[in-house]
């Protein structure tokens, strides 16, 4: 898909709003990456591994020059706008066609994350490991909200979400633009309004 069609998507434009707004950690209106740095740290306390702490500051660094910041240099001075975070995501997510790749974009990033959350290591992901997730995430405890993220991604009703539900819910959010009634999972919670 082009990044046009991204971009034309009502659904997908307020994905990307909704993620924009929680990352936004010091609520300043643009992403930088002492906000990545940040949530790096909050995602770190979930661990009972310390030997896991420098991962999850890279993938969280990673992910803000690659992702968010469309590949381009970041340091301490960059800022990203929503604007620019729907732009540059939406570029970013088009260049990459084959469905193989899509899939191993999404989950080398989403296994880190899925590691993170399942801090018993069942395999599984429990509905208090995923609140204690999104409230450390996104620092606020909306309970609510994070049992209507997981349910959405427990797409077997089984009462734990998989690795596989894991990344297909991620994959689907940021790679499929949606329709006029967007049935998809929102792992973050409750879309915000357009």
């Amino acid at each position: 898909m082009s990044p046009e069609q991204f971009l034309s998507s009502s659904v997908w434009r307020t994905r990307m709003k909704t993620y924009f707004k929680l990352m936004d950690v010091d609520q300043n209106g643009v992403l930088t990456l002492s906000d990545f740095e940040e949530i790096a740290n909050r995602l770190i306390q979930l661990q009972n591994d310390s030997s896991k702490n420098e991962e999850i500051r890279e993938m969280c660094h990673s992910l803000f020059q690659y992702f968010i910041a469309g590949g381009e240099p970041v340091d301490s001075t960059t800022r990203i706008t929503e604007e620019d975070l729907i732009a540059k995501v939406a570029k970013t997510v088009s260049l990459i066609e084959s469905p193989d790749k899509i899939l191993e974009v999404a989950r080398r990033k989403n296994e880190i994350f899925f590691d993170i959350i399942d801090t018993d290591n069942s395999g599984q992901i429990s509905r208090e490991e995923y609140r204690k997730y999104l409230a450390v995430y996104t620092g606020s405890q909306q309970p609510e909200h994070a049992d209507q993220a997981f349910d959405s991604i427990d797409l077997d009703k089984s009462g734990s979400i998989s690795r596989e539900e894991f990344v297909e819910a991620h994959r689907r959010y940021w790679f499929e633009i949606g329709g006029d009634k967007d049935n998809s999972p929102l792992p973050y919670g409750v879309l915000v309004d357009s």
